[in-house]
């Protein structure tokens, strides 16, 4: 009857050692990580936190300076849409501002995004032209 008692115990707790939702969040750089469109608010596009990309636009900021943006895979934009990974740059600017080098595609493009904001949970950005 111990037995079967000590066991039950060991698999109950055995679920809480092993918790898949956290993920590393840089406190000294908000930005890192990887975020999914969640809507569109007037000249602004808010992102929500993720471990993964979801099936809309998408970036993955890299404390090394590289980044994935998904996008569209081609220069249609009527559904059925579909969407690619593509490879890029980003760099620091200023405190509110940084810069985007990232392929398309149609080639290469370089703009600029304004950070309205960023939180541990949110980014919500302005995309500004070279």
């Amino acid at each position: 009857m111990k037995k079967i008692l000590l066991l039950n115990i060991i698999l109950s707790l055995l679920p809480l050692s092993c918790n898949k939702d956290e993920f590393q969040i840089d406190k000294d750089n908000l930005l890192i990580g990887t975020w999914n469109l969640s809507r569109y608010d007037v000249n602004e596009k808010i992102y929500s936190r993720s471990r993964t990309f979801s099936y809309t636009y998408c970036y993955q900021f890299n404390a090394d300076g590289t980044l994935i943006e998904r996008s569209l895979a081609g220069f249609c934009a009527t559904p059925p849409v579909s969407y690619s990974d593509y490879q890029g740059n980003w760099s620091i600017i200023n405190d509110s501002l940084i810069k985007v080098k990232v392929a398309y595609w149609g080639g290469t493009i370089n703009y600029r995004l304004k950070i309205v904001s960023v939180t541990v949970d949110s980014l919500k950005v302005t995309q500004l032209p070279a």
